[in-house]
């Protein structure tokens, strides 16, 4: 129990706390400076009392608990590193050794993805034992087993296969007695709660914000016991028209056990809910249906008096003739990281408000963001929408001297700021001509305009911070996921002086006047053209016209889909810059810098042709020398001209980046395949991938895997990793 210094000085004997109060209480601050360090010798003895048990120990004793009971330390993963759980469930996974829940359990604890641990030996074609017999091992798959069909090649796979002897870590062989597969989902469901549908017409809407085609993915379930393997509701994964149906209704007709439509006991969303004009709609109402494109509008439209239809693979919604109103839907759809904005954690980064500035909430306070700007204080402040809501306005951001303004999304949401004309971005210069106004765009969904800083005469901006935003790449998505406007610049710096930063966003071309300076990072930029083919040969940054040189450029993890011509390259690390020439293109080179002198570019890949400064182990440069070097080691001197070429063409081909998805609006959108070269999938600095998803860490997860999983196999078996999503 502590004891505080009033307390100390009470105990004192009262003569001496007289003379004290002659003398002005010398003695009752001593008495508070031997209270405080009592305080601080007191505390830590608590906390040696609390790190001798792995739930409250300090972060530093983890390791140090860990090697009492053999842990091995894996490579950190990102900026938390943090072994806590791992440690803590040490002693039950040595318990369960090589049983496949402990094998799914540390999949998930060690890579922070979904897992399900698969036993080959259980589907792989056997002749049964008499004494044995297992009447659902079937030589011949069940035809009328929907779920199985729908499984068919997945994790969830309930069909007996012949043997497969090729390798399960080395050649992706499954089926064989000795294997054991770890099926892991890296896609991750974020959650969008009350957001306004996009209404085609009075029956028809879409789920995606953008009205775009949008597969809906489920929200997954937490797992309670260690003993328990993952079901399809486990992990996030795209919701199939049969998963939804049977979620609602089962084959014979009864009530289902809703886990993916509607909300928990708790009132909790589940997946996925449809609400019209306010009124959520029960799972009795609605009804799973294919609502594909069908002679110039959508089939299998529902009749009146009919349920409202979903399509979780399309993302549409179908209403009865004598049932429309304004939809709004709440819904998970899938990403593969934190950025763009979303419900994921960003009050760590927010601004408090400053002296003299006021907090306005947006519908709460005022029902625009415009209405909210106006309102500001001359000192600023910031804006932060409430909601999840659609905002079709023109919007002016103009700060006084001396002054920042912050606009953002509450932690947790994602509004839409759909733009009626474009977002202008301006601030005043003090008395003196400095300029000091700072503007912040944080968490927001920004289509139709574009976000300009002119050069007006009077616009003072020192520096725009737009942070976890998604600045729609082409503008907008039609109705068929086609970008509205290739090319379109996403953000236009005008202004000379500016300092542009963005970090953690996804955000079409970028233009930017010589004397403006951007840095860009843990990002996507996007030339967006017509066919995702072709964005490499879009223009992604250079100046707002695209006909000279942008100003000074920073890439840090950032994936980058067009030509670049920056007046210097400050640094690119850890980057992509995926650009090429046109067939019959005017400009000289894909990555090009006007000053070479100046500037670093070292663990990126950047492609053949570039005029940039000086690379430091750039792909696939660093390979073609590497492998020029060797061969001139085994021929004891230098290569001919032909061979030489020849090593170039081979490695420029080979060492390229390919990814699962081009088009921004899929769910695998910017994610490096399975294929890529390990010169390009572990070639960043800390040898994780370059990229935009450089942050995921994602070869050190699959590293901490392995090592963990020849730590718990049992003999004899083999393990292999399969990527689901």
């Amino acid at each position: 129990m502590r004891m505080s210094a009033e307390a100390l000085y009470a105990l004192l004997p009262a003569i001496y706390r007289a003379r004290d109060a002659e003398q002005g209480y010398p003695l009752r601050e001593l008495v508070a400076v031997i209270a405080e360090q009592a305080a601080v010798v007191e505390e830590s003895i608590e906390q040696l009392y609390d790190d001798q048990f792995i739930e409250t120990c300090s972060e530093w004793v983890a390791p140090y608990i860990g090697a009492l009971i053999g842990y091995r330390p894996l490579h950190p993963v990102g900026s938390s590193g943090s072994s806590r759980a791992e440690v803590a469930n040490t002693i039950g996974y040595r318990r369960r050794l090589g049983t496949a829940s402990v094998l799914e359990q540390l999949a998930r604890d060690v890579t922070g993805w979904p897992a399900r641990a698969v036993e080959y030996f259980l589907v792989s074609a056997t002749t049964q034992r008499m004494n044995h017999i297992r009447p659902a091992h079937h030589f011949a798959p069940d035809l009328r087993d929907w779920r199985g069909l729908e499984a068919a090649g997945g994790a969830f796979d309930p069909f007996t296969r012949l043997a497969d002897m090729r390798s399960i870590a080395r050649a992706g062989g499954r089926y064989n007695f000795p294997n054991v597969g770890i099926h892991l989902w890296t896609i991750d469901a974020f959650a969008r709660a009350g957001s306004p549908a996009v209404a085609l017409d009075a029956v028809r809407a879409l789920f995606s914000p953008l009205g775009a085609p949008l597969p809906l993915f489920t929200n997954p379930i937490d797992e309670e016991r260690i003993t328990h393997i993952a079901t399809p509701l486990n992990v996030a994964a795209p919701i199939g028209r049969r998963i939804l149906h049977a979620d609602l209704v089962e084959e014979d007709g009864s009530a289902g056990p809703r886990q993916i439509y509607g909300r928990n006991g708790s009132g909790v969303l589940q997946s996925l809910a449809v609400a019209v004009d306010g009124a959520e709609l029960t799972a009795d109402e609605v009804e799973a249906c294919d609502l594909s494109d069908e002679a110039g509008g959508w089939a299998h439209m529902p009749a009146a008096g009919g349920k409202v239809a979903i399509d979780p693979v399309l993302g549409r919604i179908a209403l009865p003739p004598d049932r429309t109103g304004e939809v709004a839907v709440s819904f998970h759809y899938g990403f593969s990281a934190p950025i763009g904005g979303g419900p994921y954690a960003r009050a760590a980064a927010f601004a408090a408000a400053a002296a003299g500035q006021s907090v306005l909430r947006v519908p709460i306070d005022h029902p625009t963001v415009q209405a909210a700007l106006n309102a500001l204080p001359a000192a600023g402040g910031i804006v932060e929408i409430v909601d999840n809501g659609r905002y079709e306005e023109t919007i002016a951001i103009a700060a006084d001297a001396d002054s920042s303004i912050e606009i953002r999304a509450a932690d947790g949401f994602n509004p839409h700021l759909a733009l009626a004309g474009d977002l202008v971005v301006s601030g005043a210069a003090d008395a003196d001509g400095n300029r000091e106004t700072r503007v912040t765009l944080d968490g927001l969904l920004i289509s139709l305009r574009p976000v300009v800083v002119p050069d007006d005469g009077s616009n003072a901006l020192k520096s725009l911070s737009i942070r976890h935003c998604t600045l729609v790449p082409g503008r907008s998505l039609g109705a068929d996921g086609q970008p509205a406007q290739p090319g379109a610049l996403s953000v236009s710096a005008e202004l000379p002086g500016l300092e542009l930063e963005m970090t953690g966003c996804i955000t079409g071309p970028v233009g930017a006047v010589r004397d403006a300076s951007v840095a860009i990072e843990d990002s996507i930029v996007d030339a967006a053209a017509a066919d995702p083919a072709e964005s490499a040969e879009g223009i992604a940054y250079a100046d707002p016209a695209g006909t000279d040189f942008g100003g000074p450029l920073t890439l840090r993890a950032v994936t980058v889909f067009g030509k670049i011509m920056a007046e210097r390259f400050d640094l690119v690390s850890d980057s992509l810059l995926v650009a090429r020439l046109g067939a019959a293109d005017s400009w000289t080179a894909p990555v090009r810098s006007e000053r070479r002198q100046v500037g670093c570019m070292r663990f990126s890949w950047v492609p053949p042709g570039s005029i940039t400064p000086r690379r430091y182990r750039c792909q696939p440069q660093l390979a073609i020398d590497s492998a020029i070097a060797a061969r001139e080691s085994e021929l004891g001197g230098p290569v001919g001209s032909a061979e030489r070429q020849a090593i170039e063409r081979r490695f420029t081909l080979r060492i390229v980046p390919s990814f699962t998805a081009r088009r921004y609006g899929r769910p695998a959108y910017a994610q490096l395949r399975r294929s890529v070269p390990n010169e390009i999938r572990t070639g960043a600095s800390d040898e994780s991938e370059m990229g935009g998803f450089h942050l995921l860490y994602a070869p050190q997860r699959e590293a901490n895997l392995k090592i963990r999983l020849d730590e718990y196999l049992r003999f004899a078996l083999e393990a292999g990793l399969f990527f689901e999503t």
